[in-house]
């Protein structure tokens, strides 16, 4: 699924779901969001208001630099520019179209909003 992200600081990028259940999930949730501030020098995370439903993943993840990720245990959507090793409660749910060092440099409390963009 193709995903349009407006960030509060006037950038705009694209973006991909996987298809996965917590990606659909997530999907079904569209339009999303949320406030972002970094963690660990590695992601920018943002706690979602519902947890997103768990089914049909493995029970730990490793993402890279460019995906979109899922953290079960704090309900957040967290955007890597980092690299986080394999965490249990981590899920891969997507990719996205921004240089990574632009994502680090963004300050915290940054808003994005996430839309389904009309192609998909």
């Amino acid at each position: 699924m193709n995903l349009r992200v407006t960030l509060s600081t006037g950038l705009e990028f694209d973006a991909d779901l996987y298809a996965n259940p917590v990606a659909a999930d997530l999907a079904t949730r569209l339009p999303v969001e949320a406030v972002f501030t970094d963690f660990n020098g590695v992601e920018k995370v943002a706690a979602l208001e519902n947890p997103l439903r768990l089914r049909g993943v493995p029970p730990k993840d490793s993402p890279q630099p460019g995906e979109i990720g899922y953290y079960a245990p704090t309900r957040s959507l967290v955007l890597y520019y980092g690299t986080v090793g394999t965490w249990p409660g981590l899920v891969r749910i997507g990719r996205f179209d921004l240089p990574v060092d632009t994502l680090r440099d963004l300050p915290d409390g940054f808003t994005a909003r996430f839309v389904r963009t009309e192609d998909d």
